[in-house]
C-alpha cells in the first residue's frame, strides 16, 4: 500500500508542478526544469505501478487528468506566447472539441470519464511533451503540424473507440482492438 500512495504522489506532483507552471517565467528555466518533472513524472507513474502490480481505476483517472491539466496549463501559457498562425488555433480548438465530444459520449455511455489509454494518446502525449522542448530547433510551424496531426489522430481514434465500445476500458491499446473485439 506504501508503493501506491508514492506512485500516486507522482501523479498528484505532476498536476501541483502544472499549477506551478502558471507562476513562473514563461520558457524560463525555472519554467523548463519544473515542466521537465511533469513528464518524467508522467513516463514513471504508470510503468511503476504496473510494475508493483498497483494499479487501479482511480490510479488511471488521475493519470489522464493530471494529462490533460498539464496540457491545458501548457496552451494557456504558450498560445498568447507564440506567434500562432489562425490555423494552428482552429486546429487545436477542432481537436479539442473531438476531445469534448468524446469525453461528453463517454460520460452519457459509463457516468465516469473516459480517458483512454490507446498507443496513439500516449504517442500523441509524448509528442505534445515534447513541443515546448523543440519548437525553437524546428520552427513553430513545423513542429506544430507534427503535433497538430498526432493530437488529430489520437482524439479521433478516441472518439472512435467511445462510440463503438459497448464496455469501457481505459487500457485499450487501439482502435484495431475495439473493432477486432467487436467482430
Amino acid at each position: 500500500m506504501k508503493v501506491k500512495k508514492i506512485i500516486m504522489s507522482l501523479t498528484v506532483s505532476r498536476m501541483i508542478a502544472g499549477a506551478a507552471l502558471l507562476f513562473v517565467v514563461p520558457l524560463s528555466a525555472v519554467f523548463f526544469i519544473i515542466y521537465i518533472w511533469c513528464i518524467i513524472s508522467d513516463i514513471a507513474d504508470g510503468p511503476l505501478a504496473r510494475k508493483f502490480k498497483v494499479t487501479s481505476n482511480l490510479g488511471a483517472l488521475l493519470d489522464s487528468a493530471a494529462d490533460f491539466f498539464v496540457a491545458m496549463v501548457i496552451l494557456y501559457i504558450l498560445i498568447p506566447l507564440l506567434d500562432f498562425a489562425p490555423w494552428m488555433l482552429a486546429m487545436v480548438v477542432i481537436v479539442l472539441g473531438i476531445r469534448f465530444v468524446a469525453f461528453s459520449i463517454g460520460f452519457y455511455k459509463y457516468r465516469t470519464f473516459t480517458m483512454l489509454h490507446t498507443y496513439a494518446n500516449k504517442g500523441a502525449g509524448v509528442i505534445l511533451a515534447i513541443f515546448p522542448l523543440v519548437f525553437g530547433a524546428l520552427g513553430l510551424t513545423l513542429a506544430f503540424s507534427i503535433a497538430a496531426i498526432a493530437a488529430l489522430l489520437s482524439a479521433l481514434e478516441e472518439l472512435f473507440i467511445t462510440v463503438r465500445s459497448k464496455e469501457l476500458d481505459r487500457n485499450i491499446t487501439s482502435f484495431l482492438h475495439s473493432y477486432v473485439s467487436r467482430q
